[in-house]
């Protein structure tokens, strides 16, 4: 078993002069990252609460739903998404999180001390933008798994006449349509009926909960946490990062499904176009199917105020296909 205490800090590898180029032709594949310690303790838990406007008792004490204080799973998600750039330089990406597929084993109790591990998969040039894949995991010291995760990132964003490579990863399609009329689930018992939804959300996030997402506070400078950098890239504002909006969704299931997403849901999503700092999003998830014995799934998409959709979701729990 690997001893927790002799492995880096995840935050000492995260800046420094052993970090290289985040260029497609410099990504290592396969790669294996270096295994690292992470604490996910109130500091971080606080911070992460901040960034996602995250107010729930259980990750500030104990409940009656949750027993004792919890880490929120998506908050580990967004350590382990970020795992591949204890060996490339965040602050000289750019490029863009194209999808993320995840799922939470269990829950995290507050205060729990992780090992996180991951690896570099697979590159590909499609659509003439070049892209790579990564793996990665987050366990108890015990070897417990809590949180699983694959993250493809378009690394280069311009790989003209390079024709395309297979891509091993199958997307999904919507089935059903939002229905802003139809029957509101409150709670995932007694079982939804396919084409109920959920409580219609809201998500806006500003320039500071941005950058305390993506790491200000880490001293990265990227087009999430610097102006100057997101007008380089064409935008007039920061960009907040395309993780956010599943760790809202995260949170989302969390409060309406309680521990069981916690305990085996997963969720697979794909950033269509990004979301500016102080522009929200109405979030529309709608029931796909549900079974009598309590396996769900999900739709969802995050829709900006000119109508256009910036992320689309697909969750399930209750193990659901």
């Amino acid at each position: 078993m690997t001893d927790w205490s002799s492995l880096p800090e995840l935050s000492s590898l995260k800046t420094g002069p052993h970090l290289r180029e985040p260029a497609y032709d410099a990504i290592v594949v396969p790669e294996e990252a270096p295994a690292v310690r992470y604490a996910a303790d109130d500091r971080a838990i606080k911070a992460y609460c901040y960034a996602v406007d995250c107010h729930d008792p259980w990750y500030f004490g104990p409940t009656e739903r949750f027993g004792p204080r919890l880490a929120p799973s998506a908050m580990v998600l967004k350590e382990l998404m970020w795992l591949y750039q204890t060996q490339y330089d965040r602050s000289r990406v750019r490029g863009f999180h194209q999808h993320e597929d995840a799922i939470f084993h269990a829950p995290v109790p507050a205060g729990t001390e992780l090992i996180l591990t991951g690896r570099n998969t697979e590159k590909f040039t499609k659509r003439g933008k070049g892209y790579f894949r990564h793996v990665s995991e987050a366990r108890g010291r015990d070897g417990r798994l809590y949180v699983s995760q694959v993250n493809t990132e378009i690394i280069e964003r311009s790989r003209p006449g390079v024709p395309d490579d297979s891509d091993t990863r199958q997307g999904q399609r919507p089935t059903i349509g939002w229905d802003a009329g139809a029957i509101v689930s409150d709670r995932p018992s007694p079982v939804p009926q396919a084409g109920m939804r959920l409580a219609e959300g809201h998500i806006m996030v500003d320039r500071a909960q941005s950058a305390v997402f993506s790491g200000l506070g880490d001293g990265f400078v990227n087009l999430h946490t610097d102006l100057g950098v997101a007008a380089e890239m064409g935008f007039p504002d920061l960009v907040v990062q395309g993780l956010v909006s599943v760790c809202w969704l995260s949170e989302a299931l969390t409060r309406w499904a309680g521990p069981v997403w916690l305990s085996g849901g997963g969720l697979s999503a794909t950033f269509l176009k990004p979301m500016l700092a102080g522009r929200g999003a109405a979030v529309r998830t709608m029931v796909a199917s549900a079974s009598k014995k309590g396996a769900v799934t999900l739709e969802t998409a995050f829709v900006g105020q000119d109508g256009d959709t910036h992320a689309v979701a697909f969750s399930s729990f209750g193990n659901a296909s």
